[in-house]
């Protein structure tokens, strides 16, 4: 039985990468607008853009390597990756037009207050995060572990990045909304 949920990671991580290119191509056919930021950014979001990609890479590696025996978190794993994974493709589709991957000068559509995102400004990135989680956990390596904190690194500074487009965009707005609502995840006031 652990032999199948081993790989579910690894399933959870591609579902993630094809919900992502989909919803990219989706978003550019019905409105025109450019999701992909990452490929124009520049300064410290390009490293993190970079950083994050190979740490997805190598977490995607990590999966793929991971041992068909039980590491003891098999099943933890499967449904920590499967929980993550439905987390970011419902946020993807909560976000609507305003997804990005990135953040571009001018390029604000708005900024979502619904659905997952009243529980957490960036269900996306902790999706991902739980996700990363499983493959680190199922393949028990020291570099899926170093992998994964890379990825959640990158992950803090882009928010942040975010965090500011969003506050020099929507202001006011965009303030109350954070003093609302924590950063990662949580119930009440934001942390």
């Amino acid at each position: 039985m652990t032999a199948g949920l081993h790989s579910i990671p690894l399933l959870a991580m591609l579902s993630i990468v094809a919900a992502t290119l989909v919803r990219g191509i989706a978003i550019r056919r019905k409105t025109g607008d450019r999701p992909w930021a990452f490929a124009s950014a520049k300064g410290v979001q390009r490293i993190a853009g970079s950083s994050f990609a190979f740490s997805v890479a190598a977490l995607i590696a990590a999966a793929v390597l991971a041992p068909v025996s039980d590491t003891g978190w098999t099943i933890t794993a499967a449904i920590i990756a499967i929980v993550g994974a439905a987390i970011v493709m419902v946020a993807q589709v909560q976000m609507g037009r305003a997804w990005r991957v990135g953040v571009r000068e001018g390029d604000a559509p708005l900024f979502i207050s619904h659905g997952l995102f009243r529980y957490s400004r960036n269900p996306i990135f902790v999706g991902m995060m739980l996700v990363g989680l499983s493959a680190a956990m199922v393949s028990g390596t020291w570099w899926s572990w170093s992998a994964l904190a890379v990825f959640i690194a990158s992950c803090a500074v882009q928010v942040r990045i975010e965090e500011a487009h969003l506050e020099a965009s929507f202001g006011q707005s965009y303030r109350e909304f954070r003093s609302s609502v924590p950063r990662w995840v949580g119930f009440g006031t934001a942390a």
